[in-house]
């Protein structure tokens, strides 16, 4: 099946789209953000081989993804110089760190097999990491 047009024009759609969502009210970042995909899209826009446009169109559904799912905004809090709140929707992928957790567990097993010190750091594993209280 042969990537027509419209499919072309529905991928960049979607990425302004995500832009939209993830920096509502950062009209400088969503400019810039336009910008690069009208320069990214303008770049290729005559490539005629199919499976490079394929690629291309999964590398800019990919980008919309990790715009709406893994992008949040941080706006600093009205008053606050040092403290900002995150700008989250029901989209957003909020895991349990699960994955890091483990894999430092497995750290320090592997550091104590090893004769090392058992390392009382936090996520990463190092004593000095600033999760490490």
């Amino acid at each position: 099946m042969s990537v027509s047009r419209h499919q072309v024009l529905g991928a960049y759609r979607n990425l302004l789209k995500a832009q939209k969502q993830t920096f509502k009210g950062d009209w400088a970042t969503l400019a810039a953000a336009r910008e690069k995909t009208y320069m990214e899209f303008n770049l290729k826009r005559n490539e005629t081989d199919e499976t490079k446009i394929k690629e291309q169109l999964h590398l800019a559904e990919q980008v919309a993804s990790l715009l709406r799912h893994n992008l949040a905004q941080a706006v600093q809090v009205e008053g606050k110089k040092d403290l900002y709140s995150l700008k989250l929707n029901e989209e957003h992928e909020l895991g349990d760190n699960e994955t890091l957790r483990q894999a430092s567990k497995l750290r320090r097993l592997k550091n104590q097999q090893a004769g090392g010190q058992l390392s009382t750091g936090g996520g990463c594993g190092s004593p000095s990491c600033c999760s490490g209280h």
